[in-house]
């Protein structure tokens, strides 16, 4: 995301705004639209993009290891859906870790690990991606794969139901951790508005400890993430 939504060149700063929407596989959930407004700053070693941040530690050429800050914007209040009648809330978070990247020429690899910084849900999340960067005009367009790890806190946590959140129509559920294949593709282009705007769209497949929790209804879903960004 830093890459394609840097700062125009000749000055590290710019400002932004940015849509992120999925459709839950919460039962009777509607689809999640958070507006997040941008300060962007790209330098030698930090990169900030509003809540996310990365500082990288180790550049020995096409590899760069960085620390990595990154919002987790999960979680749903009681009164979201019926399903969710007599439960707490599960919170956003804040969750920080390492990342490594490998950029040979248009391709990018990367994998990264990051744990609960807040103590929301006091797991971790892993994930391993892969994409390739295709000049078409004006417009860059990026397919990729990956797959991500979430561990059995964080599952427990977002999709799992205590003893004494338990109904008859809603038993209690304490699930394991869950695997997560993912197909993307993203397209951006610094010809609109005079400024960088990068569009991305990702299917992900959940895995059975989240696809069989009481709380959700399907077992794929689609992310959408608009972003713009435009030199002070």
């Amino acid at each position: 995301m830093f890459s394609q939504l840097s700062a125009a060149e000749g000055s590290p700063w710019s400002w932004g705004v940015g849509v992120v929407g999925s459709e839950d596989v919460y039962r009777d959930f509607d689809s999640r639209v958070i507006p997040v407004p941008l300060i962007i700053y790209r330098g030698d070693r930090l990169k900030l993009y509003g809540p996310y941040a990365t500082y990288d530690v180790y550049r020995p050429g096409d590899v760069t290891a960085s620390l990595i800050l990154s919002p987790v914007f999960a979680g749903y209040s009681e009164g979201d859906s019926p399903i969710f009648d007599g439960m707490d809330d599960r919170g956003y978070s804040m969750a920080g870790g390492v990342g490594l990247a490998y950029r040979p020429g248009q391709w990018h690899f990367s994998v990264n690990a990051i744990h609960d910084l807040l103590g929301v849900y006091s797991g971790y999340e892993t994930a391993a991606r892969a994409s390739y960067v295709i000049p078409v005009g004006s417009v860059f367009v990026e397919p990729g794969v990956g797959v991500e790890y979430q561990s059995k806190d964080y599952v427990d946590y977002y999709y799992g139901v205590t003893e004494e959140e338990a109904r008859s129509w809603r038993p209690a559920y304490t699930p394991e951790g869950s695997t997560n294949p993912e197909i993307s593709i993203a397209f951006f282009t610094q010809s609109l508005g005079g400024g960088t705007t990068r569009l991305q769209l990702t299917h992900t497949t959940y895995g059975k400890e989240i696809s069989n929790s009481p709380l959700t209804d399907a077992e794929q879903s689609l992310g959408v993430n608009l972003s713009f960004g435009r030199m002070f």
